[in-house]
């Protein structure tokens, strides 16, 4: 075995701090680790709240009421949209008893700092007193500059949160756009039922300087009849 002299136990003592160290700035440019992520400042916005009359039973109904909200500050611009498309009854056989409520659900953002980008977006259905379920439509997703990473539906009527997606942002983007449908399903058939449930829209950006969330919420009600 070679022995090395003091030269060259220097220079390989060097490389063997500066290579692991290179080796994670690497993985931290490609992504495959994450720098830590500290959200300093959480901006809630008013929630929307709409309300509409249950029709009567076996009635199904067009809607098409467009609940838009656009935030403008920290350094970017965002609009949620949630478009209440049509009310059907569950006279049809391929969906679980009872009535259900077709929409549209859209979150278009840009962040004004060329050095911000979009972290993630997350919207979730969630908090009806009475059985409900939500659905997504996969084959209607519709994104830009996004990666869907979860997506989740709860089959079990009771349950808090009824179903939930979400997405992040590829290659640190500075504009995205994601579409979708989504069916709201009131497990009854009976007209004089309410239902409430809220969707919350959540945006994670990062400004240039700072991790900032945006929590837009809509709260829907079906009023009995």
């Amino acid at each position: 075995m070679t022995k090395l002299n003091s030269r060259e136990m220097k220079a390989l003592f060097v490389l063997s701090i500066v290579a692991p160290v290179s080796i994670l700035a690497s993985l931290r440019l490609t992504r495959v680790l994450q720098e830590p992520r500290t959200i300093s400042e959480t901006i809630t916005l008013e929630a929307v709240k709409w309300e509409f009359e249950r029709p009567q039973p076996d009635q199904s109904i067009a809607i098409f009421d467009n609940l838009n909200v656009t935030y403008v500050g920290n350094g970017a611009s965002v609009t949620f949209s949630l478009e209440l498309r049509q009310y059907l009854n569950g006279s049809m056989s391929w969906i679980p008893p009872g009535d259900w409520v077709d929409m549209k659900i859209v979150i278009n953002a840009t962040v004004t700092n060329h050095h911000g980008f979009v972290n993630d977006v997350f919207i979730v259905f969630q908090n009806d007193s009475q059985p409900s379920t939500a659905a997504w439509l996969r084959t209607f997703f519709s994104f830009e500059n996004l990666s869907l990473s979860d997506v989740k539906e709860e089959r079990n009527p009771e349950a808090f949160t009824k179903g939930y997606v979400r997405l992040t942002g590829t290659s640190r983007p500075g504009q995205i756009h994601f579409s979708t449908v989504a069916h709201w399903f009131l497990l009854d058939a009976s007209s004089d039922r309410a239902h409430q449930i809220v969707a919350v829209y959540e945006l994670i950006y990062y400004n240039g300087t700072a991790y900032k969330k945006v929590i837009q919420p809509f709260q829907l009600r079906f009023v009995g009849g």
